[in-house]
């Protein structure tokens, strides 16, 4: 077995581990990442298809207020450009297909604004909470001994608008509205700016694509420093003492003074640590379990929906499809379709043989566009729940009286180990900014502590 010896040791090689990999190399410290996967970018994928397009199967899109990923981009000098919404947008439901432009889809009068009040007080109250410290909050408690679902069923008063919310949750939140607690959703849409910002593509989360995709964004990112980065080395036992910490994999044992972990809440507690995490800390651990998060990409010889007026964008009531972007440039020759299958959906969805998913899909998608949908010259579709160094995506998300009771630990220390991680952050937490901001937050923390 291999020794090494550094100062700081970094394990996850996505964006939070290179994040902190940035910092310590800037201050020109001594320090190595380990990383489970082959690869670099973590909850990032970028694939080249055999149909000549570039596809990001993890996390894709930038926001204009996420301004910490912006930075690298103009570091970088890496392209962008804004996800396709001209045209008319469809909704299917209860087997009626209507068109409508903007964020919110065309329903009855009293539907829409039941769905038009419910997001609003979902903005509201979600903008009294602190994203530091959301657990202070006055009806903490009363928030987070309920269900997002259960919030729903008292304030959401007709089925269209309560359907057409949870279809906007499960977006968010790759999850259920009845998984996740009140009170972590009203952090979560704070932590990104507001309900508004997280479901809208102008001056929202999905309103920017990275030419050569996100993956090749941290690659560039990771470019000067990338001889200290181990692949295919999960770490598997991590023990402390006075002067610092001994990590293991299968093959390497590395010493260091400090450690940071990136990785995702679920799997930490995979890792033996002598002595054990605080019980605190290993019962959130407990309780953070992943979104289910499927994308799937039918690739078509041309982008003919926009021929025909539309944007692309399908919200639908009818499983396993219930959104779909053009992803594709404003100039391609290809049309690039991306649906969205998460939450319930999503765990049902990846059971089925890859051949039925197709049918499945490509059927949906031509009951709406038409005949022309019938024929994509590709398909690809990935599930994270099946990635062992993930267990799902987007996020850790928290259930009801987990925030409140171990909400605290989130960010605290543990002897020489430090934690980041996209769900550890305050702003942006679950995207790639909330990973940057906190793997800069605990190699900050680490710097001082040398």
């Amino acid at each position: 077995m291999k020794e090494i010896n550094t100062e700081i040791l970094i394990v996850g090689a996505g964006y939070a581990g290179i994040a902190a990999a940035k910092k310590m190399y800037a201050a020109n410290q001594d320090f190595r990442v380990i990383e489970a996967r082959d690869r670099i970018g973590g909850r990032t994928l970028t694939e080249d298809l055999e149909s000549g397009v570039t596809v990001d199967m993890g996390a894709k899109w930038v926001g204009p207020t996420q301004h910490l990923v912006w930075e690298w981009i103009k570091e970088t000098q890496t392209e962008t450009y804004d996800t396709y919404d001209q045209g008319k947008n469809l909704l299917k439901f209860k087997d009626k297909i209507s068109s409508y432009t903007g964020t919110i889809p065309k329903i009855d009068p009293v539907s829409l604004i039941d769905l038009g009040i419910a997001i609003s007080k979902m903005n509201k109250l979600s903008d009294q909470i602190s994203i530091s410290e959301p657990w202070n909050h006055p009806k903490a408690k009363e928030y987070d001994a309920m269900t997002l679902a259960s919030w729903m069923d008292k304030h959401i008063w007709t089925a269209k608008a309560k359907h057409l919310f949870e279809i906007g949750i499960q977006s968010v939140f790759a999850a259920e509205a009845s998984e996740i607690s009140l009170l972590f959703a009203l952090f979560y849409f704070k932590s990104g700016d507001n309900m508004d910002t997280l479901i809208s593509i102008k001056n929202g989360a999905q309103q920017s694509i990275l030419k050569g995709g996100t993956q090749g964004l941290i690659k560039k990112i990771a470019a000067p420093f990338l001889d200290k980065i181990h692949f295919q080395e999960p770490v598997l036992r991590l023990s402390q003492h006075a002067g610092g910490i001994i990590a293991e994999t299968d093959n390497l044992t590395i010493k260091a003074k400090k450690c940071i972990f990136t990785i995702p809440p679920v799997l930490i507690n995979s890792v033996v640590f002598d002595p054990p995490l605080t019980q605190q800390k290993a019962q959130l651990y407990q309780r953070m379990p992943m979104g289910a998060a499927m994308k799937v990409y039918l690739i078509y010889p041309t982008p003919f929906w926009r021929e025909m007026g539309f944007s692309g964008q399908i919200v639908s009531d009818e499983y396993p499809l219930k959104v779909t972007f053009d992803v594709g440039h404003a100039d391609a020759d290809q049309g690039v379709l991306l649906v969205f299958v998460e939450g319930n959906d999503a765990r049902n969805f990846i059971d089925l043989p890859e051949g039925t998913r197709k049918k499945m899909i490509v059927e949906r998608v031509e009951k709406i566009f038409g005949r022309q949908a019938s024929q994509p010259i590709q398909y690809i579709d990935k599930c994270w729940t099946e990635e062992v160094y993930s267990r799902g995506c987007y996020t850790g998300l928290m259930g009801p009286n987990t925030l409140t009771q171990f909400g605290h630990q989130i960010r605290a220390p543990f002897q020489h180990v430090h934690f980041a991680g996209t769900e550890t952050a305050e702003k942006w937490s679950g995207y790639l900014d909330g990973a940057i901001s906190s793997g800069y937050r605990a190699a900050s923390e680490v710097l001082k502590m040398l």
